[in-house]
């Protein structure tokens, strides 16, 4: 009736399984429990909502927190970011992409989605007529295949997107991938958009390659990320973009009449948060601490363990359990065992099935460990 550019989505795969989860009173390893919101950062955005700041934002954020971005990213990376023209405050990372998406994607552009894919990229591709084309990350360990994104790159190709942490498979990009991704789009009107929401969480001698570390790319390029899992406040629904001034131009057009502005009260609440200092070194031991409790359990099962170097998400191939599809084992997982896991097969846009399931594992450890017993059983069965 209303010819809805999204008909081909269906409802958030997250929602169905905890609908299901709760259905059945089943321990939910979908959806992450995060600890609370840390109590100095409370009583900050106590006293700006109660201190009057509870007006209209500027539309590209508070400038304070502007600042206190760039200079993470100057802590960081050592690349300086201009805070007046280069960074806007959005309202989440998934706006932060779809306002990008939105501001250089037109009808019929094509746009690179290496799969499998978070939930609002092909999406916000559709929503402006965009074409995704999909490039399948390489078993087992998931990586790029750079040869076979070249094949796909043409003159109707405007944009790649690229995300490290990725979301869900725990890889990582490479000082290697970056300078070969630099070769492919060297020379053409490529923009990247990097999802880098989870960069402060990796693991082992892990490192994250930022795009912001590499100039040339840079310039061509908006980063995208996010306060919502570093300090465990997502519903507070504050993110970022990075972009060279050019771009960052063309994006507050769109943004300014998406959003208007980002709650102001905890736009102040992070900025002076963030200039008193924080500790990424204790959030990556806490999550690291949790990794290493799910490879305990599972490391003697049948359960094939995807490495996970980064994110707070596990894969687990069960070929050597069952040879039921990801969405039938999730299905009977949750009625026979009261456990909820995620079917990998829903982050293809063709239902991939490699019999590939996966867990969230930010959850307080009492929950975690009833889980993983549940599967530490079936695993050993």
């Amino acid at each position: 009736m209303f010819g809805n550019k999204l008909k081909d989505t269906t409802k958030d795969l997250f929602s169905i399984i905890t609908d299901k989860s709760n259905e059945y009173d089943a321990i939910n390893l979908v959806q992450p429990q995060h600890s609370d919101c840390p109590k100095r950062l409370a009583a900050l955005a106590q006293h700006y909502i109660t201190s009057g700041y509870n007006h209209y934002a500027p539309p590209y954020g508070v400038y304070e927190l502007r600042e206190q971005v760039a200079a993470k990213v100057m802590e960081d990376y050592s690349t300086e970011v201009n805070p007046n023209n280069e960074i806007t405050i959005t309202a989440g990372a998934n706006q932060a992409v779809h306002t990008a998406i939105s501001s250089l994607i037109s009808q019929d552009d094509e746009v690179v989605v290496f799969e499998p894919a978070y939930k609002s990229y092909v999406p916000s591709i559709q929503n402006v007529g965009g074409r995704p084309i999909y490039v399948p990350l390489k078993l087992p360990d998931y990586h790029i295949d750079w040869g076979e994104l070249q094949k796909v790159i043409n003159l109707r190709t405007k944009m790649i997107i690229i995300n490290s942490p990725h979301n869900p498979t725990g890889t990582l990009l490479s000082k290697e991938d970056l300078q070969r991704l630099k070769k492919i789009v060297n020379g053409t009107q490529i923009t990247i958009l990097s999802d880098e929401v989870f960069e402060h969480f990796i693991f082992g001698d892990n490192e994250h390659q930022s795009i912001l570390q590499i100039p040339e790319l840079y310039k061509r390029s908006i980063v995208v990320s996010s306060f919502g899992k570093l300090f465990n406040i997502p519903g507070w629904k504050i993110g970022y973009c990075i972009a060279p001034e050019k771009y960052s131009n063309e994006l507050r057009k769109t943004h300014t009449f998406q959003i208007n502005s980002v709650n102001t009260p905890l736009q102040y609440a992070l900025a002076d948060f963030l200039n008193e200092g924080i500790s990424v070194g204790a959030i990556k031991e806490k999550y690291e601490s949790k990794r290493a409790l799910v490879r305990d359990y599972l490391r003697q099962t049948r359960f094939g363990l995807v490495e996970t170097k980064g994110t707070y998400f596990q894969l687990l191939n069960y070929n050597q359990i069952s040879n039921q599809k990801d969405t039938e084992f999730v299905k009977d997982l949750i009625s026979e065992y009261k456990l909820a896991l995620f079917p990998l097969s829903f982050y293809y846009h063709h239902f991939l099935d490699n019999h590939v399931v996966g867990m969230n594992f930010a959850h307080p450890d009492d929950h975690l460990k009833k889980g993983l017993e549940i599967l530490q059983k079936i695993g050993n069965q």
